[in-house]
């Protein structure tokens, strides 16, 4: 992504979810961790799900060459057609927040997750992340309500997106 007088140079590099979080990412997944101490996200998933080999991909965004965000896709495991993706691990550090960096990475692994035949995309998110909600709306994803067992306050919220429109 073309870097302007307000938006920093942003690129976008494949990684495995372990080795990053073992090495690069370590002061993000700190700082994320610090943040959102009880988020179910910062839990790594329990097997290979976010590798290409299994319909999935994890993506470090640079900006201005620095990690500044990352996030991943599997195979969302309820929807057994294999046609949704669910965005997962999502995080943006503090001091990119409003710089474009978030919203270019989501743009990514939607483009991705349509290279990977996918027809759709979830996500969940706490409902006490409004900046993320509002970002997500604006990108297109819709509130799927009943989705989530621990919706409500406190809780996560669902969002999904058609990749076909």
């Amino acid at each position: 992504m073309n870097a302007g007088p307000d938006r920093p140079e942003i690129y976008f590099r494949a990684f495995e979810y372990g080795e990053a979080h073992e090495s690069l990412l370590v002061v993000m997944r700190a700082s994320a961790q610090a943040e959102m101490p009880d988020h179910p996200d910062m839990i790594p998933p329990p097997g290979p799900e976010l590798e290409p080999a299994n319909r999935g991909a994890y993506l470090v965004a640079y900006a201005n060459r620095r990690p500044a965000a990352s996030g991943g896709y599997r195979t969302y495991p309820g929807d057994p057609t294999g046609e949704t993706a669910e965005i997962v691990r999502v995080y943006v550090n503090p001091g990119a927040r409003g710089s474009g960096v978030g919203r270019a990475l989501i743009n990514e692994l939607e483009e991705a997750a349509k290279d990977d035949e996918y027809r759709r995309v979830v996500m969940h998110l706490s409902d006490n992340q409004p900046a993320a909600k509002a970002l997500y709306e604006i990108l297109g994803y819709r509130p799927l309500p009943g989705v989530s067992p621990d919706e409500g306050p406190g809780g996560r919220l669902t969002f999904a997106k058609d990749l076909t429109e």
